[in-house]
């Protein structure tokens, strides 16, 4: 040490101090992130038919009694899809819709607080309904029309006494209360361990008191030509709009950007119809990134956006005044919680910048071999991420994995399940889909 050059001094400080973050992440993933591995089951089973109508075919993925998934194909142009989800799943849509407003009626005062102001005053003199039609008529100018049309098949198919205008105020509800989620994206080096192109996380923590976790679907759209690619959609009976969406070329990640101080607007196109049509229209990442910039942006939120033709991943901070485009080398980091990585962008489910050191650590520990299974059991497992669904896309293989909140599964033959009456996505099994096969999928 002492014939050491000052340069050589500081050098050999950091390699130790370097060594003691990663000493540190390596413990703190095994023992102090806040969840279990997930050693359930990953369903790979063909999809089993389970009912039909003109333009529309459900199917069940997995085993039944709490282990299975629907899947829903729709066909047509946009009145004729949502017509068909309408009959084909007409008494569960009424009592979703009814759940939604009896949960909005009693459950909206936490959230009270974290909207804006004029949202807030009309909640507290009118009620939250009102507030809903409030989004209703500030982004009605900038929703596309093929939209309103699915929503009024969806309420003519349904014929169930939910009128228009209150499918309407439940498909703004997103814009009402977002959620705090998880994502990642890996390509290049952070999957050379494995055969993945671009790997991609969504997992969406949106509390299992919401009642829409009871509704959870897969819904593959099979639009007409000239109106984009078929698609799927992980999101609920009835509830047409996307938080989560993969369109084979194009997949989609979302989390609330809670530290965004700057200005809102409510009119604008809502962000879960852009979601949705960037997985049915968009190619590449710079398609979806030219749709968010020249979009009338109304909240701010963190989108994930991964590109099959582009092999690569992009976080954009998104909000009615800026957006911001990130990739793995300018992504804002806070070493020892979030490191910066080669061809590995990640976003944990706290507020960010946050100091949280649980994910950080896993993407560290994991780095190379980031594929579903990896992610489900390690990943997603240890961080307690995606309560009420988690998807992995892996774009190569066009699969994608799906997990929904639901009844308890125990975590192996012997094991226990967590009590209660519903379990995290995170904590359940999971179903492999197939997407090349889907999509091709007639009626």
């Amino acid at each position: 040490m002492t014939n050491l050059t000052l340069e050589e001094l500081v050098n050999w400080m950091m390699l130790r101090v370097y060594g003691l973050i990663l000493l540190f992440s390596a413990v703190y993933s095994q023992d102090n992130c806040p969840g279990t591995p997930n050693l359930r089951p990953i369903f790979t089973d063909e999809p089993v038919l389970l009912q039909s109508t003109d333009n529309a075919t459900l199917y069940r993925v997995g085993r039944g009694n709490g282990t299975s998934l629907r899947v829903l194909h729709v066909y047509g142009d946009a009145y004729s899809m949502g017509k068909a989800q309408g009959a084909l799943l007409r008494d569960e849509i009424a009592q979703m819709v009814a759940d939604f407003f009896v949960y909005l009626d009693n459950e909206i005062e936490p959230y009270i607080k974290d909207l804006p102001a004029d949202v807030q005053k009309i909640i507290l003199e009118q009620g939250p309904r009102a507030a809903l039609q409030f989004e209703v008529e500030m982004t009605k100018d900038y929703i596309p029309q093929h939209f309103f049309d699915e929503i009024r098949g969806l309420a003519d198919g349904c014929d169930c006494n939910v009128s228009y205008d209150e499918f309407l105020q439940v498909h703004l509800f997103p814009e009402l209360i977002k959620a705090s989620c998880s994502m990642f994206g890996a390509w290049g080096p952070a999957v050379a361990n494995i055969d993945a192109s671009i790997n991609q996380l969504r997992a969406l923590d949106w509390g299992l008191d919401n009642p829409l976790v009871n509704y959870s679907i897969v819904t593959v759209y099979h639009p007409e030509e000239g109106q984009g690619h078929p698609f799927a959609s992980v999101t609920f009976t009835g509830f047409i709009g996307s938080v989560t969406s993969y369109g084979g070329y194009i997949g989609m990640s979302e989390k609330v950007w809670l530290s965004y101080n700057e200005s809102y607007t409510r009119r604008g196109v809502p962000f879960h119809f852009l979601i949705r049509d960037a997985a049915q229209f968009d190619m590449t990442i710079d398609d979806t990134i030219n749709r968010i910039v020249n979009s009338e942006r109304t909240c701010s939120i963190h989108l994930g956006v991964g590109g099959r033709l582009d092999e690569q991943f992009r976080v954009v901070e998104y909000s009615h005044d800026e957006v911001y485009v990130y990739d793995d080398k300018n992504f804002p980091v806070y070493p020892p919680a979030h490191p910066q990585f080669d061809s590995l962008v990640f976003i944990n489910k706290h507020v960010q910048p946050s100091q949280d050191m649980c994910m950080g650590s896993l993407m560290t520990k994991y780095y190379g071999g980031l594929d579903a299974e990896t992610t489900i059991r390690n990943v997603l497992g240890n961080t307690a991420s995606g309560d009420m669904h988690a998807t992995f896309y892996d774009f190569k293989a066009n699969v994608m994995h799906v997990s929904v909140g639901g009844l308890p599964v125990a975590n192996s033959p012997n094991g226990t399940a967590i009590p209660g009456p519903l379990a995290p996505a995170h904590a359940r099994p999971w179903f492999r889909l197939d997407m090349n096969a889907l999509f091709s999928q007639t009626q």
